[in-house]
């Protein structure tokens, strides 16, 4: 084992030295996290940071970050290390050539979570909930005449004709989706491929969605980045404008702020690298839609330049109207209170518009120090903080996240360790953090 931990150790140090030089030949830093599925990619072909963001697609975004499907009465999240499913079912929907639309009538509970377990149906889930509009380039052609319907499903009956619901878990209703003509290739193939893992789990019902109970133990994969930090001044150039003369700066603490006299204003924390970002001179009206909110947070989004390869759309506050975007890796989110990986923009309320992300960025995965993290049956994570005196009404949602931690051998490694996380109080918190009390 110390031999092991030895080698590890110069593995790191090579790599962060090895990141150094090529850090000091390039003048633009290539931000970006590699997928599993995408670690030979070349990365000559990129173009500057702000160009590849201004191009990167709505559908890229606001895409699906879930696949389960059931089979002989029984629900499996589809996982996968050397497929890209999500990218593999999106080719298929890409050829849907959508006939017609018709709303379901709204189901009973009964029969909405029989649709949710319906035999030979794969469901696409979304963490948030969209709109058509964030279809448009999801399909080949958009489905018309439900503009302002919202769902956080697609559910794909892989009969001999198949068939395709939008499903919304927060009041049970179904739209029926009749294509003229489309592939469903890649979505057959993965149900039958040997690359793909079946993890057992069920639906339970948690504050108004029904969420994935894994009901097994399950092993989840462990992954080490070299960290990069951007300097402030880059976004203090994208945010408060490049033709803006009148930006100034001062210190607070340990605070930088940066401010011009149009009501744009922008502070980083000097010590952890977490920016926020303020327009008091634009203030999103309370009354807009969701379609409109999850269409400007897509803009801001761009605006700081950053490549979005893994940016999902995480999660959407209807009272702030808070639009989150997570980094995920390979189809788990980095759930962490750093900000790392994370967008938040507050589209409405006091104060203007807002966007909070972070200086960091993970940029070169290296050897980890683990290969896979084995985590408990989802139930019996929920049972550990029952009883540990958690009420269960505060125990809004639960999923698996990776925490993002400094490595011990080198502080320009972070570790991404995966474990539960709770939303609790109005924030995600790792539940280990809860049973050991440093949560109260």
């Amino acid at each position: 084992m110390k031999i092991k931990d030895n080698i590890l150790h110069y593995v790191l140090a090579f790599a962060v030295v090895l990141s150094v030089c090529l850090t000091s030949i390039l003048w633009v830093n290539p931000t970006y996290l590699q997928n599993s599925t995408r670690n030979d990619q070349n990365t000559e072909d990129k173009k500057a940071t702000s160009d590849d963001a201004s191009k990167t697609r709505s559908a890229d975004i606001y895409q699906p970050t879930s696949v389960v499907y059931n089979e002989n009465g029984h629900s499996f999240r589809q996982t996968s290390s050397k497929l890209d499913l999500i990218n593999d079912i999106r080719e298929d929907l890409k050829t849907w050539d959508i006939q017609s639309i018709s709303r379901v009538k709204k189901m009973s509970t009964q029969n909405y979570e029989e649709l949710l377990k319906r035999n030979h149906t794969v469901l696409m889930g979304f963490s948030g909930d969209v709109t058509a509009t964030q279809l448009k380039e999801l399909f080949k052609n958009s489905p018309k005449g439900f503009a302002r319907e919202r769902f956080n499903r697609i559910a794909i009956q892989l009969t001999a004709h198949p068939r395709i619901y939008l499903l919304n878990d927060n009041n049970y209703r179904g739209t029926r989706v009749m294509v003229k003509k489309g592939k469903f290739t890649n979505l057959r193939k993965m149900v039958a491929s040997e690359n793909v893992e079946q993890v057992p789990i069920d639906f339970k019902r948690m504050n108004g969605k029904y969420i994935s109970f894994y009901s097994t133990k399950v092993r989840v994969q462990q992954y080490s980045y070299l960290a990069n930090k951007d300097n402030a001044s880059t976004f203090v150039t994208r945010l408060l404008g490049t033709s803006n003369s009148s930006v100034n700066s001062r210190k607070e603490d340990k605070k930088t702020v940066y401010f011009d006299n149009s009501g744009q204003r922008m502070t980083v924390e000097n010590d952890t690298g977490e920016v926020s970002y303020l327009n008091y001179s634009h203030n999103t009206p309370k009354n807009s839609s969701l379609s409109n909110d999850l269409t400007d947070a897509f803009k801001h989004l761009q605006e700081t330049g950053r490549l979005l390869d893994d940016v999902r759309y995480d999660e959407y506050d209807v009272n702030d109207h808070q639009v989150t975007y997570r980094t995920y890796i390979n189809a788990f989110p980095i759930l962490t209170d750093s900000n790392y990986g994370a967008y938040h923009i507050k589209l409405a309320g006091t104060g203007g518009e807002r966007t909070d992300f972070s200086l960091y960025s993970l940029q070169i995965p290296v050897p980890a120090k683990n290969n896979s993290v084995e985590l408990p049956p989802t139930q019996e994570a929920v049972d550990k903080l029952l009883q540990r005196g958690i009420p269960q009404q505060k125990i809004k949602s639960i999923r698996i996240g990776y925490q993002a931690e400094v490595n011990g051998s080198s502080k320009q490694v972070i570790d991404l360790i995966p474990t539960y996380f709770v939303l609790y109080n109005g924030s995600w918190v790792d539940y280990q953090d809860i049973l050991d009390g440093k949560v109260s």
